[in-house]
């Protein structure tokens, strides 16, 4: 894992040394569609997220981003018919990390590449009730915390100085409770990809 971290670093350090221009700051607002083992989880709802950003643009269209985070994922709920039985999930996550992006301009307008790397913190929370009378009465309640990695990548379009669009692809770990046997309160934990497709309007001043 090491080593995935090093490789970003590697590459950007040596635009760092050019000199920065002063940096601009925004935001993005974003929707984001789980994939894999995050649908599953998510029971395909579609996350929301906000991002704070700064960005330094260097010479002939290179730029570096650091950003902050946050994604909510819609809750998801189990409850089989013909019982008083219910469970819920509910994930978010917040991550700081750092963006290169290259312009094909070789100015920040246009069409642009991004990837990235930083650290993402996920937190689950998981609950089980039981129907008493018209109201459910919570049974278990668990929170799982989980720290990793992140990497990210995809493309954009700089419309002008302060709108832009951007489309990326993120790979997010994280650990959950194995809910194959959904009416038991022992939980096993899983290892999930925690991929999502996430796509954003961002604003620049």
């Amino acid at each position: 894992m090491k080593y995935l971290v090093i490789l970003p670093l590697a590459l950007v350090l040596p635009l760092a040394a050019q000199d920065l221009n002063r940096p601009t700051y925004g935001f993005s607002v974003q929707l984001n569609t789980p994939m894999g083992d995050l649908r599953d989880d998510t029971d395909k709802n579609v996350g929301i997220g906000a991002s704070l950003l700064a960005q330094w643009n260097l010479d002939r269209g290179h730029a570096l981003r650091p950003r902050l985070d946050l994604n909510v994922f819609n809750v998801s709920e189990y409850e089989p018919s013909h019982s008083n039985y219910r469970e819920s999930r509910n994930l978010s996550s917040v991550g700081l990390g750092m963006d290169y992006l290259y312009y094909f301009s070789g100015t920040p307008r246009g069409l642009y590449l991004t990837g990235g790397a930083g650290i993402t913190r996920w937190d689950l929370s998981y609950s089980t009730s039981d129907k008493v009378g018209n109201t459910y009465s919570s049974s278990y309640d668990h929170n799982k915390n989980t720290t990793s990695l992140s990497l990210a990548g995809g493309m954009g379009w700089q419309f002008t100085r302060v709108i832009g669009l951007e489309a990326r692809l993120v790979h997010a770990p994280y650990k959950a409770f194995d809910l194959n046997n959904p009416t038991s309160t022992t939980r096993t934990e899983v290892n999930r990809d925690g991929n999502f497709l996430q796509i954003a309007g961002t604003f620049r001043w």
